[in-house]
């Protein structure tokens, strides 16, 4: 194992006299593409990391991890999560089996478990770069213990920005055919699907699915928070939040919200626009279905199925990938889909209590932070995988893009695994991205002719253009990251197992005789858990939230 501080003082004080980050021109605050040997009074070390979220084995061997292995002397074992995640955190729980480092966005389990190691103090000592970072937010990475815990991606810094995630999507072909309508409402959204599926009841000879919906272990929050969207809430889960007083509005009971939503996806079921297996199926078959072509629509996160949007593309299937809308129940209702710029604080990167090197683990990360480190990360190496215009632009080539918009190449290329480390979201000093899927440049290149076209269409330059801004009022957001007593934790989980079991059933019910037992039983159920309790956690939560941060 490397000793206390040779990476920090060895390895990266040398990268970063050739590199002067951002203190003279673009061009030399670049990795180069010949990186410098790991100093020999560096000792080799090794780590293990598991990601908490399903994704492709990653190899040994990978371009950009090579050469980061070739700066730090430090190579990281991934592991990706196979299998549900409950199952994956209790049995890591239970037999006390940690990894070095973990990623997860169930921090609080294993900070109650014991299994996360504080984070502070090794920051402050060997992490200057982290420090930078997260500085403005010391507070807020705390757990109720006073203790930070894990670090979340996507420190915002100067110029932050979130992009679209949450929305209800459609097809650009259907669009296309449809003459480029006003959607602004669920029901128009399911009449244009309804027409599209009547007219083309088949794709490339699989029959064609007009709305899916992913319920698959803890991803059935597509279904279940689907309509706090169309009632003009943003991404807060399992209830809504008015800005203006602080007050919490518990919408999963709410019939005119949930019951609404529920009752129309139980007329589309029952039509047969709802796909047959969608209650059944696991999240790679999800991925595998709207990878074919033949799903006309959905609501979803893009986070979520990012690698079936790469599929299409390596397809060539460009008309047959999504376009974001921003629904409402009524166009009296305001839509409110677009994150304000944040971190999500409850998921993030963690040294687990068996690392046998935490020291070495933060530096490592620090290095990782550092503006050489995510130039590195996000856009690779100079010259190869992105280019330096003139004015010292980032940009990419339609060869590079080409390239890294292979999902064998993209994994062949990072591992698609260095973006789960402690980052910065917004622009460097330079005015470039750190993350270039949000350089201007990257997004413009990235538009084909079928997306200019609906641009076009709809007269706006961009997607994000079709949503209404942020609500800035919103300090607190997001809700569902507000840390729980143990009592809202249970209340969580009672919530979840009943989320599991009635909403199918509702939507799945032959008769809305049937419906409405579903729902009545839903209700009762629910009531019968505190609710009043979990609301004034939240509430307080929210209060602490808006006066403070």
């Amino acid at each position: 194992m490397f000793k206390k501080r040779t990476l920090t003082k060895l390895a990266v004080t040398a990268l970063l006299v050739t590199t002067v980050l951002g203190a003279c021109s673009s061009n030399e605050s670049q990795p180069s593409s010949s990186p410098e040997a790991t100093p020999n009074s560096v000792k080799t070390a090794s780590f293990s990391y598991f990601i908490m979220t399903p994704g492709d084995n990653v190899p040994e061997h990978t371009k950009l991890g090579d050469i980061i292995q070739q700066k730090t002397g430090v190579t990281i074992k991934y592991e990706r999560l196979v299998g549900e995640k409950d199952q994956k955190i209790g049995v890591m729980v239970a037999g006390g089996d940690y990894p070095d480092m973990i990623f997860t966005d169930a921090t609080t389990k294993f900070v109650d478990a014991k299994a996360l190691i504080p984070l502070e103090d090794l920051i402050e000592e060997h992490a200057p770069n982290i420090k930078k970072l997260y500085g403005p937010y010391w507070n807020r990475l705390k757990s109720s213990d006073g203790h930070i815990y894990s670090l979340p991606m996507g420190a915002p810094v100067t110029n932050a920005t979130k992009g679209i995630s949450a929305a209800f999507w459609i097809q650009k072909e259907v669009l296309k055919e449809a003459g480029y309508p006003k959607i602004t409402t669920f029901d128009q959204y399911a009449d244009v699907l309804r027409d599209y599926w009547k007219k083309h009841p088949q794709i490339d000879g699989a029959d064609t699915i007009p709305f899916e919906i992913l319920t698959y272990d803890t991803r059935n929050f597509t279904l279940t928070t689907a309509m706090q969207f169309l009632a003009g809430g943003p991404n807060d889960s399992r209830a809504m939040v008015d800005p203006e007083n602080n007050g919490l509005t518990f919408y999963q009971t709410d019939e005119n919200i949930t019951k609404r939503y529920y009752s129309k996806l139980n007329d589309m079921y029952n039509e047969g626009m709802i796909d047959k297996e969608a209650f059944v199926m696991n999240y790679e078959q999800y991925l595998a279905k709207l990878s074919s072509g033949r799903v006309l629509g959905m609501f979803d996160q893009k986070w979520q199925f990012q690698t079936a949007l790469a599929s299409l593309k390596q397809q060539g299937k460009n008309s047959r990938m999504f376009v974001p809308l921003q629904l409402t129940f009524d166009d009296s209702i305001k839509g409110d889909y677009l994150d304000l710029p944040g971190m999500n604080y409850n998921t993030g990167w963690s040294i687990s209590v068996n690392c046998k090197d935490p020291v070495g683990a933060i530096e490592y990360a620090d290095y990782l932070a550092s503006d050489e480190g995510q130039i590195l990360r996000n856009w690779g190496v100079k010259g190869e995988d992105f280019m330096v215009s003139d004015n010292g632009r980032f940009y990419r080539t339609e060869e590079q893009r080409k390239y890294l918009s292979d999902a064998k190449n993209a994994l062949n290329w990072s591992g698609n695994v260095v973006w789960f480390w402690p980052s910065a979201s917004g622009t460097m000093p330079d005015g470039n991205h750190y993350e270039s899927y949000r350089q201007p440049e990257i997004i413009a290149a990235d538009y084909d002719e079928v997306d200019k076209e609906i641009l076009k269409g709809y007269g706006v330059q961009t997607y994000e253009d079709m949503f209404n801004p942020p609500n800035t009022k919103r300090k607190y957001f997001p809700l569902w990251s507000i840390e729980l007593s143990d009592k809202g934790k249970i209340f969580n989980q009672k919530l979840d197992d009943l989320n599991k079991k009635y909403p199918p059933q509702m939507v799945l019910s032959k008769t809305k005789a049937d419906f409405e037992k579903s729902w009545k039983d839903y209700v009762a159920d629910v009531n019968k858990l505190d609710v009043n309790s979990w609301m004034e956690e939240l509430t307080a939560g929210v209060k602490d939230r808006q006066a403070n941060w």
